[in-house]
């Protein structure tokens, strides 16, 4: 009876062990993005994959508007999201991997405006804008800037800079640098860069409590072995 026991519990540990990492993310090429038939793809997902694999475990993606894929992680829903940036406010109910994918914060402007994202004058005058739900929007308004559009997606951030809606929008490198391609604005558009803020997965603390204690720095290696084996 006793070794009954023992088999149950050991099949019940290996369930739970098999059980994917849940892991959210959003829509924002060329980091992720759902394909046409569901599956995840993207420079980060790639990393995120390879790293599982290389630890033999699975991982679950799913896509969300960015702020509810942080709440769930927050909520203890879910066990991590990507990419993301370190902030205070994360470091709070989640734990930040190595770096998954490079990440610049760039001011974007016309071509022609004569204004200094540097200047205090920028500062205090300018009015910009950022994505809705991402670190550069918390803290463009930590730093006292004029926050005057806040659009959940890029493309409506892109689109108020050309309307001469904001003086100027902050925003991630990779993804304005492929929107403002895609639409043909070469040439009608200036950047400077704000700072580099490199992108991980935030895991949950809770989550982190049920692995064992390498586990963080074992993944943090695949990582590197994954980015490493990509020439990143």
């Amino acid at each position: 009876m006793r070794g009954h026991y023992l088999c149950v519990l050991l099949m019940l540990s290996g369930l739970a062990l098999a059980e994917p990492i849940r892991l959210n993310t959003h829509d924002l090429s060329p980091y992720s993005w759902p394909t046409e038939n569901g599956q995840a793809e993207g420079m980060a997902v790639r990393v995120v994959q390879c790293a599982a694999a290389r630890l033999g475990e699975t991982v679950r993606i799913q896509f969300y508007p960015w702020p509810r894929a942080q709440s769930l992680v927050r909520e203890g829903v879910d066990d991590g999201f990507f990419a993301a940036s370190q902030s205070a406010e994360r470091d709070q109910y989640a734990t930040l991997s190595a770096s998954i994918a490079p990440q610049q914060w760039r001011w974007y402007l016309l071509a022609g405006s004569t204004l200094d994202p540097l200047s205090a004058e920028f500062h205090r005058s300018a009015s910009v804008g950022s994505f809705r739900g991402g670190n550069m929007l918390d803290s463009l308004r930590s730093r006292g800037f004029q926050v005057a559009a806040a659009p959940t997606q890029n493309e409506n951030l892109l689109e108020m800079l050309l309307a001469k809606r904001v003086d100027a929008i902050l925003a991630n490198h990779l993804v304005m640098n492929q929107l403002i391609e895609q639409r043909g604005l070469l040439g009608q558009l200036r950047s400077v860069l704000d700072q580099d803020k490199p992108l991980g997965v935030y895991f949950a603390k809770t989550f982190l409590q049920r692995r064992p204690a390498h586990f963080m720095a074992d993944w943090n290696k695949a990582v590197e072995a994954c980015r490493r084996k990509r020439g990143e």
